[in-house]
């Protein structure tokens, strides 16, 4: 029997009410005295999930091609959705702040092809796909200000000829006009600190999703990352050793944004 602690899985989240551990064959479903509520087994490649805020109501993404999302009172799927790629899905996705909204990151034909689906969350419904058409733009991540409610894409530009990426960005998400904004560039190498930062976020920062994380292994470029652009985590030193995880206060896709100051050219 599993037991609802961060390390027996690879992808852990708690809201307080209920704790989700996901194991990519199963997710369990743990109330907050560590009783197993139930299971589900509905994809496979399960390993990530997020909480809806104020509700118990969580998503969950296989990075095989599927996408769920489960009533934890009800312990029923709400809705699953099928994605446009049967390839790796193991990018970034979040619920808007006040819980309207969820956004997922979707690999598209290949892995150098990506699309941000926007879904409402009474009924789960997609209501529109952006930078489907960009065939040069990769995106990794998003991240929503809690405060404001502005979404922060994470990705690059992918040169075609040359067959790698030509820069690295942080933009701001316009989803009214259906565009990135003030994009700016960011070095490879506070490129592949941060992302792999955030997919440990992503993970729960447990045990197992770190060992197959190749810019995380070593955290002293993490802290690096905080240190050279004077980002306000000093919490992140608490990753060291791993039994002080739960301290930690991320990174966050906004603050080096901010860090970087002017739009690119």
């Amino acid at each position: 029997m599993k037991k609802p602690e961060r390390d027996a899985f690879v992808g852990f989240y708690d809201n307080g009410t209920y704790r989700v551990g996901c194991s990519g064959a199963t997710v369990y479903v743990f109330d907050r005295d560590g009783n197993e509520r139930g299971r589900f087994r509905d994809f496979p490649y399960a390993y990530h999930a997020t909480f809806m805020p104020g509700r118990n109501i969580i998503a969950v993404k296989s990075t095989g091609n599927a996408l769920g999302f489960y009533d934890l009172d009800s312990m029923t799927l709400l809705k699953r959705h099928r994605m446009a790629f049967n390839g790796c899905q193991d990018d970034g996705f979040a619920f808007s702040p006040d819980g309207t909204r969820f956004y997922n990151i979707e690999r598209v034909k290949t892995s150098l092809r990506t699309q941000l689906c926007v879904f409402e969350t009474e009924g789960f419904t997609k209501i529109c796909t952006l930078f489907a058409d960009d065939v040069n733009m990769v995106l990794a991540d998003i991240e929503i200000d809690p405060e404001t409610g502005v979404p922060y894409l994470l990705g690059f530009m992918h040169d075609p000829e040359k067959g790698f990426p030509d820069h690295r960005f942080i933009a701001i998400l316009d989803e009214s006009a259906h565009k990135i904004a003030d994009p700016r560039t960011i070095s490879k190498a506070d490129y592949d600190r941060l992302s792999g930062f955030k997919d440990w976020e992503r993970a729960g920062f447990t045990e197992k999703a770190s060992r197959f994380n190749f810019a995380i292994r070593d955290i002293e470029p993490i802290l690096l990352l905080a240190a050279e652009h004077k980002l306000s985590s000093d919490s992140l030193k608490k990753l060291l050793p791993p039994m002080d995880r739960n301290a930690v206060r991320p990174v966050s896709i906004k603050e080096l944004y901010e860090a970087y100051g002017s739009p690119a050219r």
